[in-house]
């Protein structure tokens, strides 16, 4: 929690049901506001990493999360009843692959368990649903459903292959993160530089991307990748959870090179939520905190070697010991401002990143409390339209307009059905 603000929750008992809390010193009738704009907008996430916790900790979604914590340490941001108060109609579920697999081996199938471990969550639970058109999304909205998306985190999942790629597109995975934090055969990643850019068959992979309907995804990778997709794909470009370069340096953002092109792209930046892309001051003294407590944490590590659970406590109680600078929630709208400046306020959505961070900007507990960014941003003059375009229409034209692209069945030529050597 941030010890530099202090921040109230004032329950809203007229709302019960949706949004859980306001900030100290909100206007009362803009919150009522906001809650009734965001209770009727269809709102789409870009990125939730709740699918780990559900595959590696058996996690039912109908259990409440408040409180609990992840396999790594980190707090559980997402359950049945949170995505109900949040607002969401889509939530893109992370089919999240590390990069470690690239030396280990597994990367497909790790995909493959965690595609099948979101069909099952919302095959138990009506008030969910798997959705893989924007049509779907509206028609969920109206029906009061969840709707389920998938994105692949790391496209070294699909093992060099575009068989791999185009059966992962029919298991309903709509969007594809071309790699992760690790550069691979064919894609660089943000602060790993192995080909300058995409290789011949990386752009072969979103030619072929384009033509089956799965949006090209820009988080992650190297600025000259950013570039290529945007050179090679006749679709529009999305970035997942990523948040402005121009506000925070930080490599994992979206350079306003990049974002003077999107109008011509038709492309949305999906704006991440953890306060370290977000903020700079964030971002150093939580690296800074890293290198001073390692030897700490390693000598943690070593003495509950044999006990997980121990170990994440202990970790978690030195570093609530030693606190840092976290922005709160409207660092993210401060993003959403500079892409809207640069690129048009038709190429901004949400992309949190709940579930895979270790903290959110407060007053942020989890889903529940998205609306922050609806109030902010009509706090600071969006009108209401625009506030609907950011929150879920900008991505929905985005993916329907990959779908007419893929509608065309473009033949990319031979090496569509090629497998990299």
């Amino acid at each position: 929690m941030n010890r530099f603000i202090t921040v109230v929750l004032i329950a809203i008992s007229s709302c019960a049901g949706f949004a859980q809390t306001m900030p100290s010193g909100a206007d009362p009738k803009l919150w009522q506001r906001a809650l009734r704009l965001h209770r009727s907008a269809i709102i789409v996430d870009g990125h939730n990493d709740i699918t780990g916790p559900m595959m590696d900790q058996d996690l039912n979604l109908a259990t409440d999360t408040t409180g609990m914590i992840q396999v790594s340490g980190d707090p559980v941001h997402t359950d049945l009843a949170r995505l109900k108060k949040s607002g969401i109609t889509g939530e893109f579920m992370s089919i999240y692959v590390s990069g470690s697999t690239l030396q280990t081996g597994g990367s497909m199938r790790r995909a493959m368990d965690l595609i099948d471990v979101t069909n099952r969550e919302a095959e138990r639970h009506s008030a969910l649903i798997t959705c893989t058109t924007a049509a779907e999304i509206r028609l969920a909205k109206k029906r009061n459903q969840v709707c389920l998306l998938m994105g692949i985190e790391g496209g070294y999942a699909i093992e060099n292959s575009l068989y791999a790629l185009r059966n992962f597109y029919r298991l309903g995975v709509r969007y594809m993160t071309l790699t992760h934090n690790v550069a691979h055969d064919w894609a660089d990643a943000h602060r790993d530089i192995k080909h300058n850019g995409l290789t011949e068959f990386g752009k072969e992979v979103v030619r072929e991307m384009n033509r089956l309907g799965m949006m090209v995804d820009i988080s992650h990778v190297s600025e000259k990748v950013m570039h290529d997709a945007l050179d090679t794909s006749r679709a529009p470009v999305m970035a997942s959870h990523s948040g402005a370069r121009g506000v925070n340096d930080h490599t994992r953002n979206v350079p306003d090179s990049v974002l003077k092109r999107l109008p011509q792209n038709g492309g949305v930046i999906m704006v991440v939520f953890y306060p370290s892309f977000l903020d700079e001051r964030t971002n150093r003294e939580e690296n800074e905190r890293t290198v001073r407590l390692k030897p700490q944490v390693d000598a943690l590590r070593e003495k509950y070697k044999d006990d997980n659970a121990a170990f994440v406590k202990a970790e978690n109680e030195l570093m609530a010991a030693n606190p840092i600078y976290i922005a709160d929630y409207k660092r993210i709208v401060d993003h959403i401002d500079h892409i809207r400046k640069v690129a048009g306020i038709d190429h901004v959505g949400l992309g949190s990143d709940f579930d895979g961070v270790p903290f959110l900007p407060p007053p942020m507990k989890g889903t529940e409390d998205l609306v922050l960014v609806t109030y902010e941003m009509l706090r600071r003059g969006y009108t209401e339209t625009e506030v609907r375009k950011v929150l879920g229409e900008n991505f929905l034209r985005a993916f329907a307009q990959a779908e007419k692209v893929a509608g065309h069945r473009q033949i990319s030529g031979q090496g569509s059905l090629k497998k990299i050597k």
